[in-house]
């Protein structure tokens, strides 16, 4: 059984290990048997937990044989470049890469150096700067909207202050209060949208007391009555330093988008994990925080996914396209990104915040 190790008796570069160990390139050291000498956190990431017990040759791969190209290096030695390289790794997750192989020597002992970079990973960088590109016209566009919402959204607050004072069933107030907190918040919310540099205000705050708050919310919309809420949250997930009402906004925006997916009787899972080790644009966390927003609606057409968080662009006859726009930028705001997936009528909006205290 082979094991991951750091050994650096016979690892010919020890004295890079902390090097290494920061590199977003993946790199596995192999002895002439191919068990690991050597092994970085990137590599552990990109192979799965299980890779500390299984061998790198039984990873299958799409088309060839990883296996014959290891034999092929230890015998003549020559490098070998693999573009593209699809495998499914040990957690049965699909990864492409860009493969290097080569073999040297040290005290005559024969090692083969391998070096992987995701594909993938690069497209996710470019794919962030567009969108960090698209928030600042997203923040000219909020500006012009902003004095049209301010308007009306004065006389529902001021209608519910009246509503309150008139109102002779007490147990209807709990409704006027959520209407004026929730206007109040969305004002604070278009201020800060429509300024030149938002402002967070950052606080410790529990995730899944966020979570629980809109979908409260959602409990009280008429439209919705057919939507059940499945909670699937990680207890051990920390506290976390973020805008509260700027995630509460971004959530809200997912989850009516996740409804108006939907028809009767739909179903949507809020989930939550911690990540380990994870980039976000060129910038490699230690700790994220995921949070899933997982519909069963009709799923969004592959054409369009690289395409909606971009301003204007909705799949729906009355929507302006602002809301998951708005989202991105909120999450933005606080260092993280949003990923959706769609596919055989399962939508999954991901919202990766990296895990700070301040």
């Amino acid at each position: 059984m082979s094991s991951i190790t750091k050994n650096k008796n016979t690892n010919p570069i020890s004295s890079s290990y902390d090097i290494l160990d920061n590199l977003r390139t993946a790199i596995l050291i192999l002895d002439k048997d191919f068990n690991y000498i050597y092994t970085n956190a990137s590599a552990i990431d990109l192979l799965g937990s299980a890779a500390a017990i299984k061998k790198l040759t039984e990873l299958r791969c799409e088309n060839i044989s990883l296996s014959t190209y290891l034999n092929n290096i230890s015998l003549d030695s020559q490098s070998v470049m693999l573009r593209d390289l699809k495998f499914k790794n040990f957690d049965r997750i699909e990864r492409i890469v860009d493969c290097n192989i080569s073999s040297y020597y040290d005290d005559e002992i024969q090692y083969i150096l391998l070096e992987l970079n995701e594909t993938g990973r690069l497209y996710n960088i470019s794919l962030d700067q567009n969108l960090i590109d698209q928030q600042k016209a997203t923040r000219e566009m909020v500006k012009g909207l902003s004095h049209e919402i301010k308007n009306p959204l004065g006389g529902i607050m001021g209608a519910a202050q009246l509503l309150d004072r008139t109102l002779t069933d007490k147990s209807q107030a709990k409704f006027t209060k959520i209407i004026r907190k929730e206007s109040e918040r969305l004002l604070k919310l278009i201020n800060a949208m429509a300024s030149p540099l938002p402002s967070v205000n950052k606080d410790m705050i529990n995730i899944h007391e966020v979570t629980e708050h809109v979908t409260e919310l959602f409990k009280y919309d008429a439209d919705n009555l057919d939507v059940s809420f499945i909670k699937d949250y990680d207890p051990s997930i920390p506290q976390l330093y973020l805008d509260k009402n700027q995630i509460i906004q971004a959530l809200i925006n997912i989850i009516r988008n996740a409804i108006q997916a939907i028809n009767k009787d739909g179903q949507i899972t809020i989930k939550t994990r911690p990540l380990l080790k994870y980039t976000i644009g060129d910038t490699r966390h230690d700790l994220v925080i995921k949070i899933d927003v997982i519909d069963n609606g009709i799923g969004i057409p592959e054409k369009k996914l690289k395409e909606i968080f971009y301003p204007m662009v909705t799949t729906k006859n009355d929507g302006m396209g602002l809301g998951l726009t708005i989202a991105q930028s909120i999450i933005m705001q606080n260092k993280g990104i949003i990923e959706c997936k769609s596919k055989n009528k399962e939508t999954v909006f991901s919202i990766i915040i990296p895990w700070c205290t301040g």
